[in-house]
């Protein structure tokens, strides 16, 4: 067998984005992971590690990429397996779509590797599968945007709604904090009944973080980041939420919230590395890293 191997490019993601629980995601700049796939002899799924790799299992049915090639083992009936080699550059469980961006770039892989006909609503369920093992279910708000960049609405059965997203300048700051199954956790907090007022204010910024996209316009895109369903239940995770909060909104952020599941916060802004050190200095003796970004519109892709 002729050996053939690709590597690819996945960017991070933040999800949710205050209104769009389950919806909405943001593919991030720079901020991503770097996979090296390559056809083995054997029929299994060998998985190396390095980088911001802590807690990330090497058992291909307990690695969100792993489980990707597992599937398209099963799905093509390969009778062959994968050698992947995973660098992290996304840290682990702080919100910022890092089991999603490892699944996106596995099933980017072997589209590209395999030269598979699928299209991208497939392609989408297939990433999915992999956050699964990961996160219990398998949401899509983190895999689409690491597949295809930009802003991305996700809708029923893995259908979604691409745009490019504006230039809009993002400050996420990550607490040292590490919560064992996180994402399992974070929807734990999460009520099966919401209030009807609630429901349509988000709604309501919902829709207009959606015009924003349209419009070009990161001002109304900051401003639209508010959450009356899930933030107040999953701020009980974050110490020091609301200070931090607070501190962002005082500083001249448009806007603030949660990243995906959290324990990361991230605002919209202009001053972007003060607003990060008003955030920073909230979360007291709990120590936190920085990092400033803008929206990726190229996603996965060959390096």
């Amino acid at each position: 067998m002729t050996v053939k191997q690709i590597k690819v490019f996945a960017p991070a993601s933040i999800a949710n984005l205050g209104p769009g629980f389950d919806v909405f995601g943001l593919a991030l700049n720079e901020l991503g992971d770097i996979l090296n796939i390559e056809k083995s002899s054997k029929k299994e799924v060998k998985i190396s590690l390095s980088g911001l790799s802590n807690n990330i299992p090497i058992d291909p049915t307990k690695n969100s990429a792993g489980v990707v090639l597992l599937n398209m083992i099963k799905r093509e009936k390969l009778d062959y397996g994968f050698k992947v080699e995973i660098k992290k550059g996304i840290p682990p469980g702080k919100g910022l779509g890092s089991s999603g961006a490892s699944a996106a770039a596995a099933a980017f892989a072997c589209k590209e590797l395999l030269d598979l006909q699928i299209d991208n609503k497939d392609l989408v369920e297939i990433a999915a599968q992999g956050e699964a093992a990961v996160a219990g279910s398998a949401h899509a708000d983190n895999v689409s945007p690491s597949l295809f960049g930009g802003f991305v609405i996700v809708c029923e059965n893995y259908d979604f709604i691409r745009f490019d997203a504006p230039e809009v300048g993002l400050v996420i700051v990550m607490p040292d904090l590490f919560y064992e199954n996180k994402t399992k956790l974070a929807r734990s907090l999460l009520p099966e009944k919401v209030d009807l007022k609630d429901a349509v204010k988000n709604i309501g910024y919902a829709s207009k973080m959606v015009a924003s996209i349209s419009l070009g316009d990161p001002v109304l895109f900051g401003r639209s980041i508010c959450d009356n369903l899930i933030e107040p239940h999953r701020a009980k995770m974050i110490p020091h939420f609301k200070e931090v909060k607070k501190a962002a909104l005082d500083a001249g952020a448009y806007g603030c919230s949660i990243a995906g599941g959290g324990p990361s916060l991230f605002a919209v802004g202009n001053d972007l590395l003060s607003i990060g050190k008003a955030m920073q200095e909230s979360f007291g003796e709990i120590s936190s890293e920085i990092y400033i970004s803008k929206p990726n519109n190229r996603g996965a892709h060959k390096l």
